[in-house]
C-alpha cells in the first residue's frame, strides 16, 4: 500500500514458522528479506518498474540495519520502504519494520542499475529516472536548497 502524502510503500507481513530461528524469534537475515520484498512490490507495483529490463540488472548495493525488538511467531508486521535520494546511477532508500507502533528495525540502503553484460555501474535510463523522480521523498535539507 502507497500513501502519497508521506511518499511511503509499507508491505503487510505475517511472520511463519520458517522465519523465526532457534531462539523464537525472527532471523535477522529475513527482516532483511521483508525489507527486499517490500522495495520490490514498490518499484513493480507502484512506480511500474521494469525488473528486469534486457542488458540490465538492478543490484543491492548496501544496506544498513538497526534492529531494536525481536518479531516473533503469527505477528502482524509492516515493512515500510521510501527514497530518500538518487543520483545518476543509484537510489538511496530507507526501510522500517512495525509491529503496529512499535519500531523493530530501521535502516538504509542503495540500489544501482548495472550492464548485465559487463557487470558494470550504469547510469539510470531516462524512462527510470522519469517514472521515479515522482516517488522521492523531500527532506527538510533538500527544501533548504
Amino acid at each position: 500500500m502507497y500513501d502519497p502524502s508521506s511518499k511511503i510503500f509499507t508491505l503487510p507481513i505475517t511472520v511463519e514458522f520458517e522465519d523465526i530461528d532457534s531462539y523464537r524469534i525472527v532471523h535477522n537475515t529475513r527482516i532483511i528479506d521483508y525489507f527486499e520484498r517490500a522495495r520490490v512490490h514498490f518499484l513493480a507495483d507502484t512506480i511500474g518498474l521494469d525488473l528486469y529490463p534486457q542488458g540490465m540488472g538492478i543490484v543491492l548495493y548496501s544496506i544498513d540495519i538497526r534492529f531494536t525488538k525481536a518479531a516473533r511467531l503469527l505477528d502482524t508486521l509492516h515493512a515500510s520502504v521510501y527514497i530518500l535520494s538518487m543520483d545518476e546511477y543509484r537510489l538511496n532508500l530507507g526501510y522500517k519494520l512495525l509491529r503496529g507502533r512499535e519500531a523493530l528495525a530501521r535502516g538504509g540502503g542503495g540500489i544501482a542499475f548495472m550492464d548485465t553484460g559487463s557487470g558494470m555501474l550504469i547510469p539510470a535510463p531516462a524512462t527510470y529516472v522519469a517514472q521515479i523522480r515522482p516517488f522521492i521523498r523531500e527532506t527538510a535539507a533538500a527544501r533548504l536548497k
